[in-house]
């Protein structure tokens, strides 16, 4: 009986450290240089192949993606970013807001989507920025109901971004 105890002292110890060790987790890429921290209470959902890093709110069904293309110059930034917009667009997304802006050191374009289906309203939160040669997207889906209380988190997630020193 002590051992069976033991044991599941033991795994409910090991259980909780890896729930500590999951929200200190940090998404590395070594193609971008870049390290990215997700917010508290998110999650890393590494089933995303084509960004650089995805983070899913269990509670709300929120997302945060970021994306990295790089550049052959900054002049194709310009036609990535406004592609990307323009889908959204002819998606039915409805802007709501764009205009110039910076969170923490990164200075971009911060614009503001809303979508309604059946009676659901999704707000998107677009960040986008260019960094030595990468044109960068910071995407948010969130809940309308819950877009205010996590915008810090989308905020937190650019501020995050660390760059490796370019060689």
């Amino acid at each position: 009986m002590n051992i069976a105890r033991f044991f599941a002292v033991l795994l409910l110890a090991l259980s909780l450290s890896s729930i500590a060790v999951a929200q200190e987790t940090v998404v590395e890429n070594e193609e971008f240089g870049v390290t990215i921290t997700p917010p508290s209470a998110w999650e890393v959902n590494a089933s995303d192949d084509k960004a650089v890093a995805n983070f899913k709110h269990p509670d709300s069904n929120s997302q945060i993606q970021v994306i990295g293309t790089k550049l052959m110059s900054k002049d194709v930034a310009d036609v990535f970013f406004s592609t990307f917009h323009k889908t959204l667009t002819e998606s039915n997304f409805e802007e709501v807001s764009a205009a110039d802006s910076s969170i923490g050191e990164q200075q971009g374009r911060l614009s503001t989507y809303s979508y309604t289906h059946s009676g659901q309203t999704v707000n998107v939160v677009v960040f986008d920025f260019i960094r030595e040669g990468t044109a960068w997207l910071v995407i948010g889906y969130m809940p309308e109901s819950e877009s205010e209380k996590l915008r810090a988190d989308f905020d937190a997630t650019v501020t995050s971004m660390s760059f490796e020193a370019a060689e």
